[in-house]
């Protein structure tokens, strides 16, 4: 059962607690729901079979590395469950770069202060870039990582819009 963020901080990494906090009226934290998960059921398809959530509202976060000689920037690229990544096409023409991947996994949890498999956009640092595929947007309510594995959020999709550094991006997602 989802029940506030607000009164359950505990259950939300520190930088996304932060942010809602931060980002968002009183009225509009409300919004903010969290659901304490066994750690075992935190991949999309997965969680939403075991806990009964449309799997059409659940949203996964990847945090990328853009490469061009010797710079480095990172995008958080948001999509809906059980699509894909376009990042070596999409991505990589969008901002210029010459080399996308997934970022390092240790410098990723360091620099966000979430744990793998919960990364979330809310709380990111401030001069990544986030795209967000027009399919996610879709969906009123949706469903992401809370920064900790023992947990999910649900909030509103339009919030998402209020992060900073964030763009629609057409063909984020491929089947």
């Amino acid at each position: 059962m989802f029940k506030s963020v607000i009164d359950n901080k505990d259950l939300v990494s520190e930088s996304t607690y932060k942010c809602i906090k931060n980002l968002f009226t009183k009225e509009e934290q409300k919004d903010f729901l969290v659901l304490e998960i066994d750690p075992e059921y935190m991949d999309g398809i997965k969680l939403c079979e075991h806990y009964n959530i449309d799997v059409k509202t659940g949203v996964n976060c990847l945090i990328c590395e853009c490469k061009r000689g010797d710079n480095k920037e990172y995008a958080a690229l948001l999509v809906p469950t059980g699509y894909k990544y376009n990042m070596s096409s999409t991505v990589r023409k969008h901002i210029n770069s010459r080399m996308v991947s997934v970022a390092p996994l240790d410098y990723v949890l360091d620099k966000t202060g979430m744990e793998y498999g919960s990364i979330n956009p809310i709380g990111l640092p401030e001069d990544w870039k986030i795209f967000v595929d027009p399919k996610v947007l879709e969906n009123e309510i949706i469903v992401c990582g809370s920064g900790l594995q023992k947990s999910k959020i649900s909030l509103p999709s339009k919030y998402l819009l209020r992060l900073n550094n964030i763009e629609i991006l057409d063909n984020l997602t491929k089947e």
